[in-house]
Formats: structure tokens, sequence, C-alpha cells
């Protein structure tokens, strides 16, 4: 079988930059009558962060800018802290808002409307106990730094 050599080669698309149309020449297999070429065996496609961040999926939060904890020569194990906890405020942020979605919904059957109360309580009470479990991290951390750097980490923690 013939195969055209764009064929053999895994697609790559971003969206920050327009993918570039494939090359093609008069001696493809894909310009003979009667023969197609197959589409690539793989595409990649990157989306940017502010394309994340538009479609709310899990990643969103992950998109959140952090270089000001990242540029603020705190330890290693304060700046996780303090990215867990931004992290885990927006989660917790998009959960509330979901449970009064669900509590103010008028669709489904009262049975389905209590079951997805109960769960999204127990997410949003999850979530609670891993803020509690990485601000005691936090803490420790805290504790080995001096005045200023505490300064500065409890600052960029309620950020």
């Amino acid at each position: 079988m013939i195969e055209p050599i764009a064929a053999k080669t895994a697609a790559a698309v971003s969206m920050d930059a327009p993918a570039a149309p494939a090359a093609t020449t008069s001696e493809s297999a894909g310009d003979a009558p009667g023969i197609s070429g197959r589409p690539a065996a793989s595409t990649e496609i990157h989306i940017s962060a502010p394309g994340h961040a538009l479609v709310g999926g899990d990643k969103a939060a992950s998109v959140r800018d952090n270089s000001d904890v990242d540029d603020s020569g705190l330890p290693d194990q304060a700046k996780d802290a303090i990215k867990r906890l931004r992290e885990l405020r927006a989660q917790l942020e998009r959960k509330l808002q979901e449970l009064e979605e669900a509590k103010n919904a008028t669709t489904g059957t009262p049975d389905q409307k209590r079951i997805r109360i109960a769960v999204l309580q127990q997410e949003i009470a999850s979530l609670g106990s891993a803020i509690t479990t990485t601000t005691a991290t936090l803490n420790q951390a805290i504790r080995e730094l001096s005045a200023e750097q505490q300064m500065l980490a409890g600052s960029l923690a309620m950020r």
C-alpha cells in the first residue's frame, strides 16, 4: 500500500499559533485517482493557559498565575503549601457555587436533587479538611522563617 509521507508524521496543533497547512506535491499518493491518504496516526493539540481558564475545567485552577509565589524567595515547602492552598480555595469556591445551583435547581426528581446536594456537601467537607491540613503544613514551614518572610508568606497565602 502506498502512503503519503505526511500520513506517517503526527500533526501538532497549537491554539497559540495557527497550524501551517500540510505541504503537498503532485507526486503524493493522495493526488492519484482512487488512492486516498490516511489521517495522521496521532494528533496533538496544545491549548494555552487562557484557553484552559475559559473552559473552566479542573485544569483552570492550576492555570492561576503563581508567579508572585515563585518569585517570593520563600523555601519550596512554603511555596508549595501556598500554591496548594490557593488551588484548594478555588476548588472550594466552585463546589460552593455548584451547591448553590443544585439547591436552586428545578430539574430532576427530589431524590436526585437530594443526592446531588449530599455529594457536594461531602466534597466540600473533604476540601475543608484538605485546607486545614495544608494550612498546618504551611504553619510548620513558616515557623522556620524570619519575621519578614512570615509576613510575606501570610500575605501570599491570603491572596
